[in-house]
């Protein structure tokens, strides 16, 4: 009977931990079939091994240690109490064999969990850590033992440290108990104890020579790093400190041992009287050596902090060139830098953003989560874009049904591209692919494979080839639908279906007839959550962008980063809103694609000299990819991130200096450049461009950032990195000359807000009902000069408006102009003889355009192109010139003829250009309304 009960309540307990930890083993087994799917099982497999082995290793050894001490501990008994006042506590052999498996137990499970967790990583990279080629300056060692060995020694001694206490701690309790609480107790106790105290020495010590290692990370000198007091005072105290240490390990051993307290204290006060005289000797040397000649004592270390932290930051092999930046331009000048000219962005990706969402979502269950910036090569040369992919965002449906959410609107639909220095006659994006299906202006950008199951608001699992097919797009008054033909997903048998009922707490999952053998889970569909569960260990900035491929798919491009804070003498990065937060050593290591429809994610390797990534590549080798493995059209498309410029921009407004006196003084310290957006004085962002760079008459696409002087609004240099081919990451700065003065793009910004024409019209507009938004300011060197441009957008006061450019302002030395388009107001500040080649929308193949200087036929008199804009020229000329000398009567008149200038050329326009057409009536329709609207508030305002 008893062993039939034994039976049974151990049964139980087998169910009870089953059923406890049920949902951890199917999401276990579920995790496994999924990175199978997605062709990474081995990775998952390696770390999952290494987390499990890890807590196993660390298991047994803390239950050994703690076991073997408790053992020890249990074999003394009180002795008979006399006095009455002894406590006396039976000893039997089940209690005392409790007393040294359950906490034995309970620490080694604590003890295996929580270096599972830390040490994983640490662990693999130490022993697959790959040489960096570089030594630090002072010990002269490879800075993989920085990277990896250092950081694993110092987070073993902090666990063992912790281990050894709690250890200690379990023993004193135990023997006290075992002793009876008694005055022999804590004699018992006291001779237990000895060999902790002398272990708790030994990991002091090597706490100790870490200690002289992170001196290299010292605070407290005036740059990071080991300065003058480090390693003249603080490195000898350690290291003194450190045998003491030992020393102390054998006095306490043996003077505890024998009682001899005289011995046992010998190297503990040895320790004390080391420390105190280091101490005091930082204290003295700081005051009377360093104080008096900081810059001479200082200034080999501060050479060695510039010289770490640009190589850290990838900043060492950055070319810096002088432009005068005052020189003349004239019309053949621009002409010869047509290239340039006619690649200045006039558009600003944030009202973009607001556009696309208004007028090409086309259905509220669409969404725009973010326009991304690119270049594409188009009739025959490159062009600079907006690219938006267009989403389902699930949380818009008003009836959330389950068949809704996971077996019919799976996916979102194509994207929406528009180049970035070119508007309509109203003002808003000339769209190059639009609508649904999308169509394309030109041959050169088509999608083949709109389908959008992976993306950045795909944030929950999808079934696909279900009995219910799957909404595509809206067609008219119904819907297209489609099955899914890709290869991702998991197959639904009957034991999955159980797995992921359980796993996804969804009865309708096993229980839906809709399902069956066929059908497929899609699971980790957001981007940036896949990539991170398939490498946890690498940093993931938020910035994804889209790409279409030359046969038609949509794949996006994901940055990956490794850093730490274990760069000798590098300068730490403070800012709390980045990932790089108290790093100092960041790279852009990794790349990464992922396929849209099939959700195929591939990492590749960019950077090959960082030893952070190859150690990775060493631990997972199938992991990872060379750069030169990826397709060509999507290598086309690298960009070098912003996150890391915005880091790396940050860093060098000071650690431009290279000088040790000019450093220590900060005589020649920069800041980053401020511009107005909106009504806001704002930090400028890193920002891509497409054009020359001085002095070349070769395009290339760019990621720029102006700077200015500290404090100051004077532009004093302008940072580019290159992205196009061989020359990807190659960086440039261009330096202005101290003595003169170049407007900075804040100073630009003030110079526009106190030009009276512009700031009346801009006071005028804001007046009527709309508000005005200053768009992004480009700073364009154009040979020894700069050229500032900013869109000015008019959106009216009232929810979901559309936001139009209506004027371009650019400034050029000592002039300011305002026009409606760029040519216009070049030509004011350069002359009407300007000529180069206009960025002209690839002709739609649908359509069919005439060439040359068409005429229309207004108000009875036959008007070519040309002396249509030539009069709204003059008209403009003529509107500004009466503002500037007060008469207001002729402003108005002006102003009125400007209109009917402007009014006419939108007849023109029409006339000339057709309408692109789709056999989509219902989007068509969309667009027609969204037109109607944009065309009633443009005659509002």
């Amino acid at each position: 009977m008893l062993k039939k009960i034994r039976t049974i309540a151990i049964l139980l307990l087998l169910f009870l931990f089953v059923f406890a930890f049920l949902p951890q083993i199917v999401h276990f087994i579920t995790n496994i079939a999924w990175f199978n799917e997605v062709g990474y099982e081995d990775v998952f497999l390696k770390y999952t091994f290494a987390k499990f082995a890890i807590g196993i290793v660390v298991f047994l050894i803390i239950f050994a240690l703690s076991y073997g001490t408790l053992r020890i501990s249990t074999r003394y008994k009180a002795p008979k109490a006399t006095d009455g006042q002894t406590i006396e506590i039976e000893n039997p052999k089940k209690i005392r064999n409790l007393l040294i498996i359950l906490p034995s137990t309970l620490l080694g499970l604590f003890s295996g969990f929580v270096s599972a967790s830390t040490l994983w990583q640490e662990i693999l990279l130490f022993i697959n850590q790959a040489p960096a080629g570089v030594t630090d300056s002072v010990f002269h060692l490879d800075l993989s033992f920085y990277f990896f060995s250092l950081s694993l020694l110092e987070t073993v001694l902090k666990l063992a440290m912790l281990f050894l206490i709690v250890i200690a701690v379990f023993n004193i309790i135990v023997t006290m108990y075992m002793q009876g609480f008694n005055k022999n107790a804590f004699k018992v106790t006291g001779s237990r104890f000895v060999g902790f105290i002398s272990a708790f020495f030994v990991i002091l010590a090597l706490v100790f020579v870490t200690k002289i290692f992170d001196l290299l990370y010292s605070t407290r000198g005036i740059v990071y790093g080991a300065g003058y007091l480090d390693l003249k005072v603080s490195l000898p105290m350690y290291a003194l400190a450190a045998i003491c240490c030992l020393i102390s390990a054998i006095t306490m051993g043996l003077g505890l041992r024998r009682g001899k307290v005289h011995i046992a204290f010998f190297g503990p006060i040895l320790l004390i009287i080391v420390l105190v005289l280091g101490f005091t000797a930082e204290s003295v040397v700081q005051k009377f050596i360093i104080f008096p000649d900081e810059l001479a004592k200082e200034s080999p270390y501060i050479e060695r902090n510039i010289s770490a932290t640009r190589e850290a930051y990838d900043l060492a092999d950055i070319k810096e060139y002088e432009i005068s930046g005052e020189a003349n331009l004239t019309a053949a000048d621009l002409q010869k830098q047509s290239a340039t000219v006619q690649n200045i962005r006039i558009a600003d990706y944030r009202p973009t953003l607001q556009i696309y969402n208004q007028l090409q979502v086309l259905r509220y269950y669409y969404s725009f989560h973010d326009v991304d910036i690119d270049r594409y090569e188009v009739d025959g040369s490159q062009r600079q874009v907006f690219i938006g992919a267009r989403e389902l965002d699930q949380s818009a449906f008003a009836n959330q049904t389950w068949i809704n959410k996971y077996l019919k609107y799976t996916h979102g639909y194509g994207a929406v591209v528009s180049p970035v220095n070119e508007v309509t006659t109203q003002g808003q994006p000339e769209l190059w692919i639009k609508d649904l299906p999308p169509s394309s202006v030109t041959d050169e950008l088509k999608i083949t494979r709109p389908e959008i199951y992976f993306g950045e608001l795909t944030n929950d699992y999808v079934l696909v080839n279900t009995k219910e097919a799957e909404f595509d797009y809206p067609v008219g008054e119904s819907n297209a639908e489609t099955y899914y033909e890709g290869n991702a997903g998991i197959k639904m048998n009957m034991a999955n279906r159980l797995l992921f009922t359980i796993d996804k707490s969804s009865y309708r999952i096993l229980f839906s007839g809709l399902i069956n053998s066929d059908s497929k889970i899609l699971l980790n569909r957001n981007i940036n959550d896949r990539v991170q569960k398939i490498a946890p260990f690498l940093i993931y900035d938020n910035e994804p962008y889209l790409v279409i491929t030359d046969d038609g798919r949509l794949v996006w491009i994901m940055n990956a980063y490794t850093a730490t804070d274990k760069y000798p003498y590098s300068e730490i990065f403070t800012n709390s809103d980045s990932l790089f937060n108290g790093k100092n050593y960041v790279r852009n290591s990794v790349k990464i694609t992922v396929d849209a429809y099939n959700g195929d994610v591939d990492f590749y390797i960019i950077d090959e000299d960082d030893p952070i990534i190859q150690s990775y590549a060493n631990i997972f080798p199938k992991l990872f990819k060379d750069i030169d493995d990826m397709p060509a059209d999507l290598r086309a498309h690298l960009q070098y991130p912003t996150t890391l410029l915005d880091v790396q921009s940050q860093i060098y407004q000071t650690y431009h200096m290279q000088n040790t006196t000019v450093f220590y003084n900060n005589e020649d310290a920069w800041s980053i450049a401020k511009e107005v957006y909106g009504d806001d004085t704002i930090t400028m962002e890193p920002y891509y461009v497409n054009m020359c760079l001085p002095n070349s008459d070769q395009l290339e696409y760019l990621l720029i950032r102006p700077f200015t002087s500290y404090q100051k609004d004077n532009m004093v240099a302008w940072l580019a990195v290159r992205n196009d081919g061989e020359h990807y990451g190659e960086a440039v700065v261009l330096t202005f000359p101290k003595q003169s003065l170049i407007y900075g793009p804040l100073q630009i910004e003030n110079r526009i807000s106190n030009d009276s024409v512009i700031s009346q019209n801009l006071s005028l507009w804001n007046q009527q009902g709309s508000t005005v938004i200053r768009g992004d300011i480009v700073v364009v060197p154009i040979n020894e000069s700069v050229l500032y441009v900013e869109p000015i957008y008019l959106t009216a006061s009232t929810e979901n408006s559309l936001p139009e450019i209506v004027r371009i302002i650019v400034a050029y030395h000592d002039k300011i102009v305002m026009a409606n388009t760029l040519e216009e107001a070049l030509a004011e500040i350069f002359g009407t003889d300007i000529v180069y080649p206009s960025n002209v929308t690839p002709e739609d193949p649908s359509t069919d355009n005439s060439s040359g200087d068409a005429t229309v036929v207004i108000d009875g008199d036959s008007v070519s192109y040309t002396a249509l804009v030539q009069q709204i020229k003059d008209a403009m000329k003529n509107a500004k010139s009466s503002s500037q000398t007060g008469d207001w009567s002729a402003y108005g008149n002006y102003f009125k003829d400007l209109e009917d200038k402007i009014d006419q050329l939108d007849n023109y326009n029409a006339t000339l250009k057709p309408q692109n057409t789709t056999d989509n009536t219902d989007s068509s329709a969309d667009n027609n309304a969204a037109t109607e609207d944009n065309t009633t508030s443009a005659d509002n305002e």
